[in-house]
């Protein structure tokens, strides 16, 4: 990888007198990092362009989903790509589908949504976050220190290239999972931050646990199936898109979907009804929640992830009144904290703990119950 021996000249502008401030060795690091862009809006292309090149990042490639991005993307000296994808606007699928297949360099799926936010120290907080995973994909080909990047945070979720499976080992709607049908159920609310934790708590769990597990994670469209894939792979259990009739069970995990309700029925198959109205998140985790609750009162439990909000809140009061149990992830392994803490602030959340930590204890609560 070329070393940017200008990058402080360019980043700083031509001055008169020596730059008296020395770079932090995390911003020299950062300096060496190539990036490349690929969305189809053209003003996501260049908000991200200038937030990369403000902390120091040399931008090779900024370009639209076209049949030459591949191309281009090989002949340039990228060693990450970061893919921005939107529901409201069209994509060439030839062209993603190359790309998740045969991307010569790893890629970081950005989550539009936390771009969108308004509040400053949200917008802080991912870019900084953008800036880990960043830091993290590219030391492992260029040598990059990404223990001088420790302080950053970490919570965007990436696939590495050629990491989407395809063939037998790619998750499909409708595919008949192994298990018994599920007695056991338990939700999984996420946002901001929240791929990268149901990764680390999906990873620690055995193939043969008791339950199944309803994901509600705020997310757009076009990235369920991009979630379903990479969690699938991190996790013994099997991660599915919902169907109507599929029958839950043991050592699933089914991802509500975003533009519809997903209810159990009671003799345990899925059903997909018509979103409420006009909802502040997609999928509601307080819904997902309250609709588990009421199929599986005592069997049931709800934990609440890293995210922006207060989603799930209003859920799980009703889980805890049917006998569910209420967890959260702690505070300090999150990259926003908001809605885990707005869950503890009801006074309900009985488990406070890394996902790691998080998955032990579930494991230990079934162990209990034989």
């Amino acid at each position: 990888m070329k070393n940017l021996e200008n990058a402080s000249a360019e980043a700083t502008g031509p001055s008169s007198k020596p730059d008296s401030h020395v770079p932090s060795p995390a911003t020299l690091e950062l300096r060496k990092v190539h990036i490349a862009i690929a969305s189809d809006s053209l003003r996501q292309r260049s908000y991200l362009e200038n937030a990369l090149k403000d902390r120091g990042l040399k931008v090779v490639l900024s370009e639209s989903l076209h049949p030459g991005l591949m191309d281009h993307l090989a002949a340039s000296e990228a060693e990450v790509l970061i893919l921005d994808l939107h529901d409201d606007i069209e994509h060439d699928e030839a062209v993603l589908d190359a790309l998740l297949d045969d991307s010569p360099v790893p890629i970081v799926f950005n989550d539009i949504s936390a771009l969108t936010l308004k509040e400053p120290r949200s917008l802080a907080r991912w870019h900084t976050t953008l800036l880990r995973k960043i830091v993290e994909l590219a030391s492992r080909e260029s040598g990059i220190d990404v223990s001088l990047t420790e302080g950053m945070d970490s919570g965007m979720y990436a696939l590495d290239s050629g990491s989407v499976a395809m063939g037998e080992d790619r998750v499909f709607p409708g595919q008949t999972p192994k298990g018994e049908v599920a007695m056991s159920v338990w939700v999984l609310g996420a946002s901001l931050g929240g791929p990268e934790a149901l990764k680390r708590f999906l990873g620690a769990l055995p193939a043969d646990i008791p339950a199944a597990f309803v994901l509600a994670q705020h997310l757009g469209t076009r990235f369920v199936s991009l979630l379903a894939e990479q969690l699938d792979r991190e996790t013994p259990l099997r991660v599915c898109r919902p169907q109507v009739g599929h029958v839950l069970r043991h050592g699933q995990v089914l991802i509500a979907p975003v533009e519809e309700r997903l209810v159990i029925n009671s003799v345990g198959t899925v059903e997909l009804h018509p979103a409420p109205g006009k909802a502040p998140y997609a999928p509601s985790i307080d819904l997902v929640v309250e609709d588990v609750a009421r199929r599986y009162p005592a069997r049931s439990g709800v934990i609440l992830f890293s995210g922006l909000g207060d989603d799930g809140r209003k859920g799980l009061r009703e889980m805890h009144r049917r006998g569910g149990l209420v967890w959260a992830q702690d505070s300090s392994s999150c990259v926003m904290s908001s809605m885990p803490d707005a869950a503890r602030d009801t006074g309900l959340v009985e488990v406070s703990a890394s996902p790691e930590e998080l998955a032990q204890r579930l494991v230990r609560h079934f162990n209990s119950l034989n």
